[in-house]
């Protein structure tokens, strides 16, 4: 039998030794080490209860420091830090540290209790928005108070790790409700139709709204990119940089992408350049009447979009205007939804990418990142969900005697039109087999349904009126709808048909 290990030693799965302890009243320093014995593990773990029964590290010198300030010292511990975050998460801290500072003022971190800090929730969830520095009559959103509360944890976190507190008051406080906003995509078949909502946009914005469409780029590397990022003879676009806004100076900067993942290289449809060169020369006119304005002053700058200064736009103004080109035009998504639904479609609709190629072309480090950024479709849900229960059978074929082939309208669809997205490859070979009367396989599948497509037309001539939707412009649903809507769910033919095949 095995020996039982003390309370706070564990076994890990590849034959070492953890000491974990977190912070409780009882043991009021956090330990977690790892260790490659039992014996270096149990002396661990003796010492930490040896140390806590002392008080010894409760004996260190004590650090005192005021909320306000550390939250300044906490600032510049991230703009210095070796693995630095990007500037946008800084200026977010920044902002609901800001928030923070009224409340707690410069009180002495280690007098902060979790009294005060409950304290603080509970009256922080009845203040009034402001909007321009006025109050603007609604309490803030509880994604606003999840957001204080959040940066309050990590505040103290950060102080009972660096010393200025032995124990973290957060330890003791109920997290205040919050559900995360979910983002809802469009389905993939409105995809054509918010393209051609956006071909309507002016040239510029146009250009810009379409990077997010076929690249699911964000804002800020959209601004970032310059005239030699566009790879026409490659047909892609590379991207390497991104406009922010500095948070200490509050000016625009160009910077690196927000990690080393995001630098990629993303394919533009054929399509996109049309829009491309047209914004080009629109440019080229833009910058002479910037060097007219400044008596020939204006030096050009590489960035692909140029602000009302001929300086790099801003991905805030692209927001902005998104999202009133977005309400104008029934668009229910904001910018970076469209980062959101760029992802999704790759993820669920094309089947010749892996989820680690979409994660590339995201620029996430981590596929588990890339995978918040998927989105369930209903439409799919409602189409698909009963087909384990309707798997497709040779029975299903002769259910209406064995002189007849009862043949689903999507293989007919598949077969007359030789296009195979309308039925399942393993469910048109039954069809086919009993069909042609020949063991059909991936290697002679082509052959088989063109004789059987032969046969089809000749025996069978209201099936030639299929041919006209490969010319019609309709989504797949309305071309599906159409079929069925004149020759029904399902197109039954002799069973005992006689075709030559030179297979």
């Amino acid at each position: 039998m095995a020996k039982k290990l003390p309370p706070h030693v564990t076994k890990l799965d590849n034959g070492k030794y953890r000491v974990r302890y977190k912070v409780t009243q009882k043991y009021p320093v956090e330990y977690d080490k790892t260790f490659e014995t039992e014996k270096e593990a149990l002396e661990a773990n003796n010492d930490y209860l040896a140390k806590i029964t002392l008080n010894i590290y409760n004996k260190r010198t004590k650090k005192d420091m005021g909320f306000s300030n550390f939250c300044d010292y906490v600032l510049d511990w991230y703009r210095n830090k070796q693995k630095k975050p990007s500037q946008n998460t800084i200026k977010h801290y920044r902002q609901y540290m800001d928030r923070l500072r009224p409340a707690f003022k410069n009180t002495n971190l280690r007098d902060i209790s979790a009294y005060s800090i409950e304290n603080f929730l509970i009256h922080e969830k009845t203040r009034q928005k402001m909007g321009y520095g006025a109050k603007v009559g609604e309490t803030i959103t509880d994604n606003t108070l999840h957001h204080e509360y959040v940066t309050l944890r990590m505040i103290m976190n950060k102080a009972q790790k660096w010393g200025f507190i032995e124990v973290n008051p957060m330890a003791e406080v109920e997290a205040p409700e919050f559900k995360e906003k979910k983002i809802v995509v469009p389905e993939y078949e409105e995809l054509e139709e918010i393209e051609s909502k956006m071909m309507k946009a002016p040239i510029r914005e146009r250009c810009q709204f379409l990077f997010g469409l076929y690249t699911g780029m964000r804002e800020e590397e959209v601004c970032g990119l310059h005239l030699d990022d566009i790879d026409e003879e490659n047909k892609c676009v590379y991207v390497r940089r991104a406009i922010v806004q500095n948070d200490t100076t509050k000016e625009y900067e160009e910077t690196k992408t927000k990690s080393q993942s995001s630098v990629r290289t993303i394919p533009l449809p054929d399509k996109f350049f049309d829009v491309y060169h047209l914004y080009l020369k629109y440019r080229e006119k833009y910058i002479d009447t910037l060097k007219k304005w400044t008596h020939n002053n204006y030096k050009e700058i590489p960035n692909l979009f140029l602000n009302r200064d001929g300086h790099f736009y801003r991905p805030c103004r692209l927001g902005r205007l998104w999202n009133r080109f977005a309400k104008e035009n029934n668009i229910y998504l904001k910018f970076h939804g469209l980062r959101h639904y760029y992802i999704t479609n790759q993820m669920n609709y094309n089947d010749d990418l892996s989820p680690r190629d979409v994660q590339e072309l995201a620029g996430h480090a981590n596929i588990k990142t890339t995978y918040k950024y998927v989105h369930a479709s209903q439409e799919r849900i409602n189409n698909n969900a009963n087909n384990i229960f309707n798997k497709f059978t040779k029975k299903e074929l002769y259910k209406n005697g064995n002189d007849v082939l009862t043949i689903p309208i999507t293989h007919i669809m598949t077969i007359m039109l030789g296009d195979p997205k309308f039925s399942k490859t393993e469910d048109l070979q039954i069809t086919l087999t009993e069909l042609s009367k020949i063991d059909v396989n991936l290697f002679n599948i082509s052959n088989v349904m063109e004789n059987c497509k032969t046969y089809l037309q000749t025996n069978y001539p209201s099936l030639n009126q299929l041919e006209k939707y490969k010319y019609m412009n309709l989504s797949e649903k309305e071309m599906m709808d159409s079929i069925k809507h004149q020759f029904g769910k399902e197109f039954q033919i002799s069973a005992n048909a006689e075709l030559n095949l030179e297979i």
